[in-house]
């Protein structure tokens, strides 16, 4: 309900009596020049690809070399920094006229600290408990070298990942993925949860540091390369301890959860030290909560720690950590999946109370674990002397439909690119719509092969699941006083996208926000929206993932890119 406000205030300030968006001083968005993309540019290839592409021929030693780096990117807190002092009501929010007070370093009367996205707007920090990262991870075999790089943020622009790979393109590196963990308890990097419905969260400032920083761990993940060997591992975890209910649920009917943990571990060859090691599941970074106001990167933090250092065994043992550096990369997390209809709850079972400290370091702590305990030996997991290495991009254009996003455009509360409009003309559903350029990739790692989602993919999409088979066990799929259930008739089947993944891939991977942040990505079928304010208000029933959405053609545009992209080879 929170965001609603946010959208209807934004476009209450923005919009005539005909309901039509108007933009009066919007830069040059529409003047810019027009990337060679999408999918009326004639037949469809990659933008790049290796091996076999431009400049990574396929040949070489067939040594796997890996890399990987952490660089911290949390904002500093000393007497100069404006933060949240006393808040009246304890709900995250910083509202002088409910009594909320900040040290105000400079005496102007104005906040300027720090703003945490996710939830609502105006969430004001006032410390932090740990530190937010940008986390990379070096591949190179032969000719072909790629980076996968993940950030503690809600979300990163493709505008912002295309700078950072400019300021890395002396390096040897073919291509750059980036992702975010889409963590709700760090600095704004999107802009619509600043103070007020007008004014950005972002800074300009902080986010060329990140960038700056994130092209640093980035170097120092490449410096790092070395002959490495490559495990992998996977588990469900409605085979842990407690069940999928004990560590992620959904939020909206069907109800179906991509319960699948996927490992990747890098090792060096010569000794066996790890390097790093990849860990991919979906579930929202919010169970700190709406009402936390210190910064963290929540149940991620815990995890990679885990990973690192050790973690306690459910018989209370403590099982030594791999060492290196632990990467978390979000999966398919739409639906709100998270911490919905959960039961936290320590390894014995005693509860444990939901948006603690306590609960975020008991979910991170337990997955950590068992991630140790799949890559043991008595987990089933699967090692190579080394893997072989490609992958393939793709970028296109998405029609922006959302009218609260037109007017975040408008407002540049985003800090991106718009194309094939006139911001100076009359915006209308149909009419003078803003194309952004997005992106979708394919990387292929030995047995695994990734693909990236640029937003929060419905995990039916990734898995179906149609049949219950994905449903947490003692919850139906569909709830019996939904007042707009889904057509489950209506519901696509398969191929699913991780039945679109090459024969051999013994283990599939969904990165979930990479390479971009366009909201929620949901089946056609279920997309529904208002028939008054559409976008602004929730139709009946399950849809605020349609109102943080980029728009009704969002998903059939992005799969059309995604499907062609698995489907293409060399050869084509």
């Amino acid at each position: 309900m929170v965001r609603h406000l946010v959208w209807c205030g934004l476009l209450l300030a923005a919009c005539g009596d005909d309901g039509a968006v108007t933009g009066t001083d919007a830069g040059a968005a529409g003047d810019a020049a027009v990337p060679d993309a999408g999918v009326d540019a004639g037949p469809f290839e990659p933008d790049s690809y290796c091996p076999g592409g431009d400049g990574c021929p396929d040949e070489g030693d067939g040594i796997l070399y890996a890399g990987a780096a952490a660089v911290t990117i949390t904002p500093a807190f000393d007497e100069s920094t404006e933060v949240l002092t006393v808040d009246v009501d304890g709900d995250g929010k910083l509202e002088p006229a409910d009594g909320d007070e900040f040290h105000d370093a400079d005496g102007d009367g104005k906040f300027d600290g720090v703003w945490i996205a996710g939830f609502g707007r105006g969430r004001a920090a006032s410390a932090a408990h740990d530190d937010i990262w940008v986390r990379s991870l070096a591949l190179r075999r032969d000719q072909t070298t790629l980076v996968l790089s993940v950030i503690d943020s809600v979300g990163f622009f493709k505008d912002d990942i295309d700078i950072v790979r400019g300021m890395v393109a002396d390096l040897d590196v073919d291509y750059v993925m980036m992702a975010a963990t889409h963590g709700h308890q760090s600095r704004d990097t999107v802009g619509i949860w600043g103070p007020s419905v007008n004014e950005t969260g972002l800074d300009p400032e902080w986010m060329t540091y990140v960038r700056e920083r994130a092209a640093q761990s980035i170097r120092e993940a490449v410096d790092d390369l070395r002959a490495a060997h490559v495990q992998y591992a996977s588990f469900f975890l409605r085979d842990a301890p407690g069940g999928v209910s004990r560590y992620h649920g959904d939020n909206r009917d069907p109800i179906i959860v991509d319960d699948e943990v996927r490992v990747i571990r890098f090792m060096e060859a010569d000794g066996g030290a790890t390097i790093g090691t990849l860990v991919n599941w979906a579930s929202h970074p919010e169970y700190l909560g709406a009402d936390n106001t210190l910064l963290s990167s929540d149940y991620p933090h815990f995890l990679r720690q885990a990973v690192e250092d050790g973690a306690a065994a459910p018989d209370g043992t403590m099982a030594e950590g791999l060492g290196g550096v632990a990467l978390f990369f979000q999966g398919a997390l739409g639906g709100q999946i998270g911490p919905n209809h959960i039961s936290l709850a320590a390894w014995d079972g005693t509860p444990v109370p939901r948006r603690t400290l306590e609960g975020i370091r008991t979910v991170g702590e337990q997955v950590g674990w068992l991630v140790l305990d799949a890559l043991g030996p008595d987990g089933g997991s699967v090692t190579d002397e080394t893997a072989s290495l490609g992958f393939r991009n793709r970028s296109f254009f998405v029609r922006v439909q959302n009218l609260g996003y037109h007017v975040a455009i408008l407002s540049e509360l985003f800090d991106r690119q718009a194309y094939h409009w006139d911001p100076d003309l009359t915006i209308r559903p149909g009419d003078n719509e803003p194309d952004i350029l997005s992106e979708v990739a394919v990387l292929d790692i030995g047995r695994a092969q990734l693909i990236t989602a640029p937003g929060e993919l419905h995990p039916e999409l990734f898995v179906g699941g149609y049949d219950g088979s994905f449903t947490p066990d003692g919850m139906e799929i569909v709830a019996p006083d939904n007042p707009n259930p889904p057509e489950l008739s209506m519901a696509p089947g398969p191929p699913y996208l991780r039945d679109l993944a090459r024969d051999d891939a013994e283990y599939v991977f969904l990165l979930g926000l990479g390479n971009d942040m366009l909201g929620y990505l949901i089946p056609s079928y279920n997309y529904q929206l208002d028939r008054i304010a559409p976008y602004v208000l929730e139709a009946p029933g399950d849809h605020y993932e349609e109102t943080n959405s980029v728009g009704v053609d969002g998903w059939p545009t992005i799969e059309r890119e995604v499907v062609q992209l698995l489907e293409w080879t060399p050869e084509d």
